[in-house]
């Protein structure tokens, strides 16, 4: 479940790219249905992106995208290689996302942040792997 502008869409593309069958709902965080009794029995927080996977709710995209990938066997088998995707991903929501989307930070978070991520891009195509 997701807002039209929050990083659900993460979610859902990445569902997408690896062809799993799900069902998207969309909230209308206008209007609140975030806040709403049912969705908080999902995330107290009354936050999106979440997931309901049988019995199983979770929040927060980077665990989510980090149980999507577990499930549907995108993890590598040893920890050093999960370790360098877990990096990634929380670097993504922790450090790049606020970087740059939060406005007051944006003018030199931006140029410090992606001047090294694209020197990697120049040498390969991937963060990791193929």
């Amino acid at each position: 479940m997701g807002g039209v502008r929050s990083r659900a869409s993460i979610i859902h593309w990445y569902l997408e790219e690896i062809e799993a069958s799900y069902e998207f709902i969309t909230l209308d965080m206008q209007s609140g249905e975030h806040l709403k009794p049912d969705f908080l029995e999902i995330n107290p927080m009354g936050k999106v992106p979440a997931i309901v996977d049988g019995e199983f709710k979770l929040s927060e995209s980077g665990t989510i995208l980090l149980y999507v990938a577990e499930k549907y066997g995108k993890m590598p088998d040893y920890l050093e290689k999960k370790a360098e995707i877990f990096q990634w991903v929380l670097f993504a929501n922790a450090t790049l996302g606020p970087g740059i989307f939060i406005e007051a930070s944006r003018e030199k978070e931006t140029p410090r942040l992606l001047t090294p991520l694209n020197k990697i891009f120049d040498t390969q195509s991937y963060l990791m792997g193929e």
